[in-house]
């Protein structure tokens, strides 16, 4: 044998070696992924996701219901907060009134009184005066009179004077009694008006305290639906890319069979929820429904809506006994709730084959079917994909 020859073939020995050494260690290395890699794997994974997805979903909805309770709690403390404030105002405003009235009324007390002591002085002037001179001055009354008319003028005269100056003295008297009482009232009012302005500034103070306690409260419930919606956010983006996974091993190698699918229930064609944004009555806000739901007595069957391969026939938490046919080209459909599963999975099944029996199996409410399409991983609206002739 020739030596290049020998020496080509120890080489192409080698490297045949080499390759069957690097093969094993792949498939060693690769055994847990290709395991993990299958479809049904990573449908569980997506299914696992999808009810992550509606629990987190849940409980954003409820924590929305408790913020938005919050919120108009919050909204009518400061309603009263503000009321309280506009009553504190209105008080403080009478009562600085009343205090500037009581100024005033002192005031004219402080004058009344100057007047009084000064009409008391004059009129008591003038009583000394006729008391030490009274005899001269009522002499000179009667002897400085022409006759006994112009006497009785004159002493009428000093009457009148010593009666004006004491109603002058009573009037004077009178108005200070008027002011003076007055003035307690004032007093009382004040008094009354600034107990009042303590109950509504610590009413104001309580309130405020209930606004921050609210106030924190309300914060509390917005960092949870952050924290919620950040949750759903990261679960959603995981199921997006094992939709991917899945759209990526769908398509290999595979054709769409074609055609139009037939409708998946022989028993009914009621819709009771259609595809997409659906509100929740039970929890307020809302989701988005990936499927259509058909309502229809349990037991009947049901159909393969066209011709494929059955890639999943078992048991999930949220879709209960479900079947998954894979139609070739990334469509694949599902079909949920069911009671009794009649094929597994790897079965061929071809169009208008029952598969199942309709049931209330996993998260359910009633007999109904659920049937999804998906195109390369996303949902679309079955309605789309059905024969037209079924749809009414």
């Amino acid at each position: 044998m020739d030596k290049r020859k020998l020496t080509k073939g120890k080489i192409r020995a080698k490297v045949t070696l080499w390759s069957i050494a690097l093969a094993m260690v792949a498939a060693v290395m690769l055994t847990p992924f290709a395991k993990a890699a299958t479809i049904d794997d990573w449908q569980n994974q997506l299914n696992n996701k999808n009810k992550q997805k509606e629990q987190i979903q849940e409980e954003l909805n409820q924590s929305k219901k408790d913020l938005e309770t919050a919120e108009k709690e919050l909204n009518a403390l400061d309603q009263k907060i503000y009321q309280a404030g506009v009553e504190l105002n209105q008080l403080t405003g009478e009562l600085n009134e009343t205090k500037a009235e009581i100024v005033k009324g002192l005031e004219e007390l402080e004058q009344l009184k100057k007047d009084i002591e000064k009409q008391n002085d004059d009129l008591n002037a003038r009583l000394r005066s006729m008391y030490k001179n009274g005899d001269v001055g009522m002499l000179s009354v009667v002897f400085g009179s022409s006759s006994m008319s112009d006497v009785l003028t004159n002493m009428d005269m000093v009457q009148r004077i010593y009666s004006a100056d004491a109603e002058l003295l009573k009037s004077i008297q009178e108005q200070y009694d008027l002011v003076d009482a007055q003035n307690r009232k004032l007093e009382a009012l004040k008094v009354q008006l600034e107990e009042q302005q303590a109950v509504i500034a610590e009413k104001k103070s309580a309130l405020e305290a209930d606004e921050a306690e609210a106030r924190a409260r309300r914060n509390a419930l917005q960092a949870d639906a952050d924290s919620l919606q950040k949750q759903y956010d990261a679960v959603k983006k995981e199921a997006d890319s094992i939709s991917e996974t899945i759209k990526v091993l769908q398509s290999q190698n595979t054709q769409y069979i074609g055609g139009a699918m037939c409708w998946p229930s022989q028993a009914s064609t009621r819709i009771t929820s259609p595809f997409g944004w659906r509100y929740l009555s039970l929890l307020g806000g809302r989701n988005y429904h990936t499927g259509v739901d058909i309502g229809a007595a349990g037991g009947t069957n049901i159909l393969a809506a066209n011709s494929g391969k059955v890639i999943k026939a078992g048991w999930n938490n949220s879709y209960g006994y479900m079947v998954m046919v894979d139609h070739g080209g990334g469509i694949v459909t599902l079909y949920a709730h069911s009671s009794k599963l009649l094929v597994k999975t790897g079965d061929v099944v071809t169009r208008g084959q029952a598969i199942a029996l309709i049931g209330s199996t996993g998260m359910s409410t009633g007999n109904h079917l659920h049937f999804e399409v998906r195109v390369n991983g996303k949902y679309q609206n079955p309605l789309n994909y059905i024969t037209p002739s079924v749809r009414n």
